[in-house]
């Protein structure tokens, strides 16, 4: 495992750095707790390899902020957004679309991928046999995207984007690869965990690549 890689988990419901998914026992040597109120705009990210957004992301204040994910970026870093985007604060990705296939009769699909590797689609679809929870709607993704999960229909559900920026975005519409199945005991339990080390893999490469 590579090392010497550091993670925010960037956070703006207020909680403290001993509740939240980044203190969970599988992810808290990886997960630096980040408030976006209070580090963002004095230039903290910059000290990051990578940085996590969850699905309860404060958008507007991401998006009066754009150009310092931009300059992140920029950078040569890592961007991981679960965000069911509705505003342009995430370069090269396009607004959430909900899915107007019933739950019922919708399916997201595991495109193959390491982050994947083991996971059940069933796992992903249902959760204590209700469906929905994972996805309900999807992206229309950037040129070139490597497309690893879909839907049914062949929309994107989630992407990873290594041309609009001199970094690597992973983009998800609203998908939590990192909290989904955490609590439970089937397969989508191992999606966290293998998102962590491809994250890691990915710092690596970009710094052995451009010698940082």
């Amino acid at each position: 495992m590579p090392q010497n890689i550091s993670i925010a988990y960037l956070d703006s419901q207020g909680y403290d750095e001993k509740n939240g998914l980044y203190n969970h026992f599988l992810y808290a040597p990886h997960l630096e707790y980040f408030d976006i109120y209070k580090r963002l705009e004095k230039g903290d990210l910059n000290a990051f390899d990578a940085a996590i957004i969850p699905t309860s992301i404060d958008e507007i204040h991401l998006c009066k902020h754009q150009s310092i994910i931009k300059d992140f970026l920029s950078k040569r870093k890592v961007i991981v957004s679960f965000a069911q985007n509705f505003l342009p604060w995430l370069v090269g990705n396009q607004f959430y679309i909900p899915s107007e296939v019933p739950i019922k009769d919708r399916e997201v699909l595991i495109c193959k991928h390491k982050i994947f590797e083991g996971v059940r689609e069933y796992d992903l679809n249902y959760r204590r046999g209700v469906k929905g929870f994972f996805n309900r709607g999807y992206f229309n993704p950037p040129p070139q995207a490597q497309i690893i999960l879909k839907d049914n229909q062949d929309r994107c559900v989630a992407y990873i984007d290594r041309t609009s920026s001199n970094g690597v975005i992973l983009s998800t519409a609203g998908a939590d690869l990192l909290g989904f199945g955490i609590f439970d005991t089937n397969t989508s339990r191992k999606m966290g965990v293998a998102l962590i080390l491809w994250i890691q893999e990915e710092v690596q490469k970009l710094k052995e690549d451009y010698g940082a």
